[in-house]
This record gives structure tokens, sequence and C-alpha cells, in this order.
């Protein structure tokens, strides 16, 4: 499977950036994973990493803040009537909003947590590697998260995290640490947190930005 940022708050050369999140999974399912907040950013960085935001299977939405959501606009005039797996409460024209609520399969070998707190999602991919986590600003708690997608997908421990954390303490990122094999801070993780994990489990920190291409 193949994670490809589209924005992060850390910018590269040659790519739009702000602040907000973004990245497109390649895998058995080929979809959008939240939306950065301008459609520019989305439009400009696809066309300079070569991929299309075109033919998707879905997307996913973690939760409704602005800087998840405003790119969506672009990819509903590239995707007209495409399923969007958001918790409740907005709208995108365009867009066939599939409200999550609890646990369960999205389709196969993807998994979300349910909605906690009454606010946010997060997923979990099956990957030959293991299980790979995608969270979006991790306001009920990266670990928490986590942990959710692990009960539903039956795995005991993740292979990989990635995504916003919302600026967690050294106990959250250690609960962490605990339940995966690989970190990657990004978005609102803030610096304290990606220097803690740098330092405190080096082994398991993967740095990320705008433009970062994964392989898992």
């Amino acid at each position: 499977m193949r994670l490809i940022i589209l924005n992060d708050n850390v910018p590269s050369k040659g790519l739009l950036n702000d602040w907000g999140w973004s990245l497109l999974v390649k895998g058995k399912h080929r979809f959008l994973f939240d939306a950065d907040t301008r459609e520019s950013v989305l439009a400009h960085n696809s066309k300079v990493l070569g991929v299309s935001l075109e033919n998707l299977d879905f997307a996913v939405l973690s939760h409704w803040h602005y800087d998840h959501y405003g790119g969506f606009p672009h990819i509903a005039e590239l995707n007209p009537g495409l399923r969007l797996y958001a918790p409740s409460g907005g709208e995108i024209r365009g867009l066939n909003i599939f409200e999550v609520h609890n646990v369960g399969e999205i389709t196969d070998g993807v998994w979300t947590s349910g909605v906690l707190d009454d606010f946010e999602h997060a997923i979990g991919v099956e990957t030959p590697s293991g299980l790979a986590v995608i969270v979006g600003c991790s306001h009920p708690g990266v670990d928490r998260l986590t942990r959710a997608v692990l009960k539903v997908s039956g795995y005991e421990k993740a292979h990989f995290v990635i995504g916003g954390f919302h600026y967690p303490s050294r106990r959250t990122l250690d609960r962490l640490a605990e339940i995966t094999e690989f970190i990657a801070p990004a978005h609102c993780s803030g610096n304290a947190a990606k220097a803690y994990v740098r330092k405190r489990y080096p082994e398991k920190f993967v740095e990320v930005r705008t433009g970062s291409v994964l392989e898992i």
C-alpha cells in the first residue's frame, strides 16, 4: 500500500502548503483521507506528484474542521456522487455523505473506529505488513482512536499510525508506542511531540511532510 501526503503543515519545495491534512491511499482500495483547506492545494500538489484524484473508490473525512474538508468541493467535481464516510453534522455538495456513528467495516479490509466523543473517527487499513491506522486531528486521543480501530479490526497491534495527534502528552505517546510498530506524527502533532517520539522511540519514528510517499 502507498500513502501519498498531499498536504501537511510542513512544506516541501515545489508544492503548495498550508495548515491542513490530506493523503491519498493507493492499495486494494484507492481513496482520499481528509481534503486539506484549499482546493488549489490539492489540485496543484496532485499534479506535481503525478497522481490523479479521479476515479476514487470512496473518501473519508475524520471530522468537520475546515482544514480537513475545505478541498472536498474539488474532489466532488472530479468524482460526482462519490461516497464520503464522515461524522454527522455537515454537507458537501456533489458528494454522497454516509454518516459514520459506530465501529465497523467500511469495506473489505478498511475499518472505522466509530465516532468518539460525538466528534471524530479514524480508520484502519489492512496491508501486507499489518494494520495502518490513519487519523485526522485525534481530538479524542490518538491512543484511544488507535485502540478502537484495533478492537474492531481484530488486530492486537498496529503496524503504523499516521496523522495529526493534537499536541499529545508524553503519556499519550507512550501509550501509543505500546500498540504500534511505527509512528508518523503530522499536521497538529506539534514539534514537541515529534521531538519526543524521535528521541524516545527512534526505531519507531517516521518523518512525514507535504509530498512524502510511504510504502507499507
